[in-house]
């Protein structure tokens, strides 16, 4: 199976984009059961950053701390993959990281407004 091609990575994208995160979190973890290595450390990172985003929305600080950690140690060594901009989704979940650190500061921000932005003309490795 080639992850990049998977029902479910696209699926767990257009629900991410849509502001579902939950719903993504589900649709990439039936991809992440199947694979191994780096591909499963990759959509694990995915998975996460869904997480952090709804732990953002109900306003759980530590969650959303505890995930965006978890999101930078798995993604933060890859530019691009599948066609993904992993650098362009790390620096969009930033924000909601710092605010979540940052006492007194409302969480405000949208979750629904962080995208997962694909490029057809990079490479899938």
């Amino acid at each position: 199976m080639d992850p990049a091609d998977a029902a479910g990575l696209d699926e767990g994208i257009r629900l991410f984009n849509a502001g579902k995160h939950w719903h993504a979190h589900e649709a990439w973890e039936h991809l992440w059961l199947r694979l191994d290595g780096e591909d499963k450390r990759f959509v694990q990172g995915l998975i996460m950053a869904a997480a952090m985003l709804v732990q953002y929305g109900k306003g759980v600080r530590r969650g959303v701390v505890n995930h965006h950690q978890n999101v930078v140690d798995r993604l933060a060594e890859v530019r691009t993959k599948w066609s993904i901009d992993v650098h362009g989704l790390l620096e969009q979940l930033e924000p909601y990281a710092h605010d979540a650190l940052a006492e007194g500061v409302y969480l405000k921000r949208d979750p629904g407004a962080v995208r997962i932005r694909r490029d057809a003309s990079t490479d899938r490795m």
